[in-house]
């Protein structure tokens, strides 16, 4: 049954506004998820609860049974298994080895933390539990706040998770771009791009993504805090509490997932996988995109390649080098390895859960004609073209927020987007709705409690997840507030990325330094926070905050060496990253 044929007008909204309003009175977000499901069957079933039950099973068994989506899942299961392999052969121990003589202050440990995520770029859920569980240590010695720890987790992850260059989180968003496709009734060869063409198109475009990773960068690095966070890292520095009076941080789930062996470790154990997992998973993807094949090149294997299927190959090779370190340096016997391999598979268990269901959901959606509904009502309404960017932005940020999952997010809206933008406008403005919708999408992940991420990263820094959530809320607010005005100016024809990205890192330079010196001085607290050996050595003047001269500005502020190692390393590492994410991006031009 079809859009067309069912004669339901605006109930063609219910599956995603049900979801929504259920997870905001709920916060259950699975249950949310499937009532939107059942509703969307219980339409196309004439109303019958029973058969709309059956109806919604039908549904979610039809979307793990699509090629792509089956694929997926089994990658995200080895995702784990090799994360966890890493974790548990000691490679994480190996680096705070090699490095942790280095990290002698709050700034080095918060630098530390940006930079093991950018590393980690292929899972959100994997980065969150190794680098949580890398620096938490850290952290603590060297008087680093738990929301600050918090923060660098949450704001690194999703961000670099999103531009891979090879993640689960590339595979899911190809995976509903082509759901885009189909609710908008045209392929690839009919518009001439492919979903994962699209989705290159879109990284420069995906605005609050970049700025919220340059924020976290830039704020470790200069120290310049400004809203609750202010408050949170002047406690740590000069009463060294890591958390405040009546926290209630989550519980450290570090017994659940197992301690790390202690027995020989390498850092081969921490890189060697992680190395392979790209190469392999390029490789994969240029391979099987014909590029080995005459005439073939390096843009059209990338466009036409199996991404889910490259993906798999990369995540198996992962799981498999994991695996030969540990056995290899001794770390672990071939039974202790099989545990981990199901313990693995056992931490992605919620991710897949989300997955089905969000599929599930866009699927229902479908069947009831959502996107046709909301195609005719806004083109009838004749809302300009140029300003869908910013209402995708907005939309995204609210059903995400609303919701606590980007993915659930990105599952409601992209089978929307892409027919209203291709009618709207045609199929210049998709990857600039696509970039629009990621980033909206993950800046309601980073501010909602409910998020499954933001949950994680108050586990594994040991956080009050409240705290958590209030301390990060100005940051990614800056951020969302750059990304609408680059929108704004998108709408009034400054349509250039090239433009408008450089513009945008700019204005957060400029965003985050001048709401640092007003909370700064309205609080009467450093603008550049000190070290905790700084105030105790008396090198900071505690009395002359609040003073207004000179002298004072000079003697109450901290000092850093911003040509150190640690933070030079990680801007070199950074750029690096950024360098490899954009020319991944020109693979589609």
């Amino acid at each position: 049954m079809s859009y067309e044929s069912l004669p339901i007008g605006a109930l063609s909204l219910a599956p995603p506004l049900l979801a929504i309003a259920l997870a905001m009175y709920t916060r259950q977000v699975l249950v949310s998820l499937f009532a939107g499901i059942w509703i969307g069957a219980l339409m196309v079933a004439d109303w019958n609860p029973v058969s709309a039950t059956a109806l919604s099973m039908d549904w979610l068994v039809e979307v793990v049974r699509t090629p792509f989506n089956t694929k997926f899942l089994l990658l995200i299961m080895f995702m784990g298994a090799g994360a966890a392999f890493i974790y548990k052969s000691g490679g994480i121990i190996a680096l705070q080895n090699r490095i942790g003589h280095r990290v002698n202050t709050a700034r080095d440990s918060q630098v530390l933390t940006w930079l093991i995520g950018v590393f980690i770029f292929f899972d959100s859920y994997t980065s969150t539990i190794v680098t949580g569980n890398a620096t938490r240590e850290l952290s603590e010695e060297n008087d680093s706040s738990r929301e600050m720890h918090a923060y660098v987790l949450d704001s690194t992850t999703s961000p670099v998770t999103t531009f891979g260059p090879v993640s689960n989180w590339i595979g899911y968003q190809v995976s509903m771009i082509i759901v885009g496709f189909e609710a908008a009734q045209f392929t690839a060869d009919e518009v001439g791009i492919t979903a994962f063409g699209l989705f290159l198109r879109s990284i420069p475009w995906n605005i609050y993504c970049l700025m919220a990773f340059f924020m976290v960068g830039y704020i470790s690095i200069t120290q310049r805090f400004y809203g609750p966070m202010l408050d949170a890292e002047w406690r740590s520095r000069t009463e060294k509490k890591s958390l405040r009076e009546d926290a209630t941080p989550l519980s450290d789930v570090t017994t659940d997932v197992g301690e790390p062996s202690e027995r020989n470790p390498t850092l081969v154990n921490f890189f060697a996988p992680i190395l392979t997992l790209l190469v392999v998973g390029l490789v994969s993807m240029w391979w099987l995109g014909g590029g080995s094949e005459t005439g073939v090149d390096v843009a059209t294997a990338f466009q036409e390649t199996d991404v889910a299927l490259g993906l798999l190959y990369g995540a198996f090779a992962f799981t498999v080098v994991g695996m030969a370190g540990a056995l290899g340096f001794g770390t672990m016997d071939l039974e202790e390895a099989s545990d981990v391999v199901i313990d693995g598979f056992k931490t992605m268990m919620i991710a897949a859960a989300i997955i089905v269901l969000a599929w599930g959901i866009g699927h229902a959606a479908e069947q009831v004609g959502t996107a046709e509904f909301i195609v005719d009502a806004m083109i009838g309404s004749g809302i300009p073209g140029s300003l869908l960017p910013l209402l995708i932005f907005g939309a995204s940020m609210f059903i995400a927020f609303t919701t606590g999952t980007s993915w659930g997010t990105m599952a409601i809206v992209t089978p929307l987007m892409i027919p209203l933008g291709y009618e709207l406008v045609g199929l210049s403005i998709l990857p600039v709705l696509a970039g629009a919708l990621f980033g909206g999408a993950i800046w309601g992940d980073h501010v909602s409690p409910i998020s499954d991420t933001t949950v994680m990263s108050s586990i594994f820094s040991g956080s009050d997840h409240i705290d958590h959530v209030n301390t990060q809320l100005p940051f990614a607010m800056t951020a969302a507030g750059v990304t609408v005005v680059a929108l704004l100016l998108y709408a009034v024809g400054v349509t250039a990325s090239s433009v408008l990205l450089p513009l945008s890192f700019v204005l957060t330079a400029v965003a985050v330094l001048a709401l640092n010196k007003v909370d700064a001085r309205r609080k009467n607290l450093p603008e550049v926070m000190p070290t905790t050996r700084a105030i105790d050595d008396g090198e900071i003047d505690v009395e002359a905050l609040g003073r207004d001269d000179e002298r004072a500005e000079a003697t109450t502020n901290g000092s850093y060496d911003h040509l150190d190692v640690l933070p030079v390393t990680a801007v070199l590492v950074a750029l690096g990253y950024l360098s490899l994410v954009f020319a991944f991006a020109t693979l589609a031009t």
